[in-house]
């Protein structure tokens, strides 16, 4: 009805119409829509997806902070992102990186003697002796690489040794999954700074005002207190204050959702899940996994005149439409290869991210099933809740 109307009375001249998209429904994960010379959709989303739009998004977010920031007089005006700080000193480190030499020695430790990792374990421990965030991660990377090495030479027997100029070929997907991996098993604050304060958004403004509502509270609690000349906020207070409004986010889902309970159950499956196959120590889908992705041929089980019959159907159709048109699950088109079909895949909620301590880039799925997400929604199988990293023997 609202196309037919757009096409037939529609003014003689182009407008803009902007709708919320949980009025859309099921439409949301059907495919078809009517597109060409008299309407065109163009999602906010999808505009601001991809690194490019990523960029826009941040640059967008943080000239709403600032003129936010402007119009207050509870702290001084400015740029906002100059009360977060954004790197984390040696103080930050104190005796986490202590624990993580020590954890290093441990899991490396059978390896001493394998000529293989000589250069690699020398150079860790040249890096021991400077206390700072680099050092750290390298140490993380260091295990990951390891780990793959040891993977591909059961297959391939190599027996060569592994110069220490290949850990200089590490890709940013390895040091991201290290940075992960030291937040999993240290608690080392990861959740920080005005980049990771802008994809917390999930590119929707509601949330990031959320989201830096609690962080500006912080701010003007140290104004009133004025136990500190410096209003900045540490990595670590950033990340608690942002931990405790990503759980508030996940606790109101039940109240919010019209199938809130099995909404937040298979959210929290997808966060277990996404655990699961994130914190492995060879880092196989470095940086990490995030999303979920259903095929084509599963999402057909989805549509209205396939589910009339199935309630469980019907009820996981319902349930994904209304994630999505929250925010709760943001969808992206996944091209077919030749090994799978064309899909979509269903990433969390960044702030729901940050809830299960996954990273924040997107790019890491994994195909699942409709009966694995019926599953999860009614609570009758669960992913494993992973709690720290697997280390392969």
């Amino acid at each position: 009805m609202m196309l037919e109307e757009l096409v037939e009375l529609r003014p003689a001249v182009p407008v803009w119409l902007a709708e919320r998209s949980i009025a859309l429904e099921d439409a949301l994960i059907s495919q078809g829509a009517r597109e060409g010379r008299d309407l065109r959709h163009y999602p906010m989303e999808d505009l601001w997806g991809g690194k490019s739009g990523q960029h826009q998004f941040t640059t967008f977010a943080q000239s709403i902070l600032d003129r936010r920031l402007d119009v207050q007089r509870s702290i001084p005006a400015g740029a906002f992102s100059q009360y977060l700080e954004n790197q984390l000193t040696p103080d930050d480190l104190g005796d986490l990186f202590t624990k993580a030499v020590q954890v290093f020695e441990k899991e490396t430790e059978r390896h001493r003697q394998n000529i293989r990792y000589t250069d690699w374990l020398a150079r860790a421990k040249e890096g021991q002796k400077t206390v700072c965030f680099d050092n750290l991660v390298e140490l993380y990377a260091t295990r990951i690489l390891i780990a793959r090495s040891e993977g591909r030479r059961q297959l391939s027997l190599e027996l060569a040794p592994l110069p220490a100029e290949e850990l200089d070929e590490r890709d940013s997907k390895v040091l991201g999954a290290a940075e992960i991996f030291c937040h999993d098993e240290l608690r080392l604050p990861y959740y920080y700074g005005i980049e990771r304060l802008c994809a917390l958004a999930s590119t929707n403004v509601e949330e990031l005002l959320a989201i830096a509502a609690s962080l500006y509270e912080a701010m003007q609690a140290k104004q009133v207190l004025r136990k500190q000349p410096d209003l900045r906020l540490s990595p670590a207070e950033q990340e608690r204050r942002i931990k405790e409004t990503a759980k508030r986010k996940r606790d109101f889902i039940p109240k919010s959702h019209t199938e809130g309970k099995r909404a937040q159950s298979l959210l929290d499956a997808i966060g277990f899940f996404c655990r699961d196959k994130t914190f492995q120590i060879a880092a196989s889908y470095a940086p990490g996994v995030t999303g979920i992705r259903l095929s084509q041929n599963e999402l057909n089980r989805l549509r209205r005149e396939q589910t009339k019959t199935s309630e469980p159907y019907a009820m996981l159709a319902r349930v994904l439409w209304e994630c999505v048109a929250e925010n709760l699950l943001m969808t992206r088109d996944s091209a077919a290869s030749a090994s799978r079909d064309e899909g979509t895949v269903f990433y969390l909620n960044r702030s729901l991210c940050a809830h299960h301590g996954l990273p924040l880039q997107y790019g890491g799925w994994q195909d699942v099933s409709v009966e694995n997400m019926i599953g999860w929604m009614d609570r009758s199988s669960a992913p494993i809740k992973r709690r720290s990293l697997e280390v392969l023997r």
